[in-house]
């Protein structure tokens, strides 16, 4: 893996690469995921791996000059250009997998291949996702994962239950960093876009939507939503997973996008 910075219209980024073959993009979730993500090498093992770190998110910046989705679409595609992407697989992970949508919509031809991981982005009457900024970290945990000992949740149970003050602010200053970007992207309305629904038509990209069996964040009837709004999109299910599927099943889920993309 070589990590780098590139310098976009609203600042420079992080940039993680790694692998070799055909183009795939990774669009992290609102925990902001890359150190170390196994799927990442996981995908690597098949196709050269783009994973940008968001404005807001590590050291990326320009968050500032984000103020919605419309900005977010803007952003990518200016990424895009400056890495010579003209038509990559990309996979978005929750917040990413609303990114990657809202990209698709509008610039279709630039999306080769579509994968979307427990997304995000719509508002489904009945059906609202879970709160993710006023609950305590050991509730989020159950919700991101189905595995209460992954090493994440674990960190997550252990400090809700800290003292206050207790914890050093290294490790503290991410998680806060990271819920102030997702708030200005996502605060309100909250997790989704009004208009993306109906613009989900104008996907063309042959599209997978991947959730986890056990999410309890975001409900079933959002991923069918995707399949149903998107020309020939399909669904499939991971058991054992939750809403962070990605890092809970990287082999699992590698597995899928390398079978969707090569074919696609």
């Amino acid at each position: 893996m070589s990590a780098t910075r590139v310098t976009t219209h609203v600042g420079d980024i992080e940039l993680r690469r790694l692998g070799l073959g055909s183009d795939v993009v990774y669009l992290h979730s609102a925990v902001g995921e890359g150190e170390g993500l196994l799927l990442l090498d996981e995908l690597a093992r098949t196709f050269e791996v783009y994973a940008p770190v968001f404005p807001g998110y590590g050291e990326s910046a320009g968050i500032e000059q984000i103020d919605d989705m419309e900005d977010v679409a803007f952003h990518l595609l200016d990424l895009f250009d400056r890495l010579h992407l003209e038509q990559p697989a990309v996979v978005g992970n929750s917040l990413g997998a609303w990114m990657a949508a809202e990209l698709s919509v509008r610039y279709p031809d630039r999306v080769g291949a579509l994968v979307l991981v427990n997304p995000v982005g719509l508002h489904i009457e009945g059906a609202p996702i879970k709160d993710i900024f006023g609950r305590k970290l050991d509730e989020l945990a159950g919700d991101f994962f189905a595995d209460d000992s992954h090493p994440m949740a674990q960190m997550m149970t252990m400090m809700t239950d800290a003292q206050p003050g207790s914890l050093p602010f290294d490790l503290v200053r991410p998680l806060v960093q990271t819920m102030a970007a997702t708030a200005r992207l996502a605060w309100d309305p909250y997790l989704h876009n009004p208009k993306l629904q109906k613009r989900l038509w104008r996907i063309t990209a042959p599209t997978l939507v991947v959730r986890g069996a056990q999410d309890t964040l975001v409900p079933p009837a959002h991923a069918a939503a995707y399949v149903d709004a998107i020309a020939d999109a399909r669904l499939c299910e991971v058991d054992d997973a939750a809403h962070l599927l990605a890092l809970e099943k990287p082999a699992e889920l590698a597995a899928l996008v390398r079978d969707f993309a090569s074919a696609a």
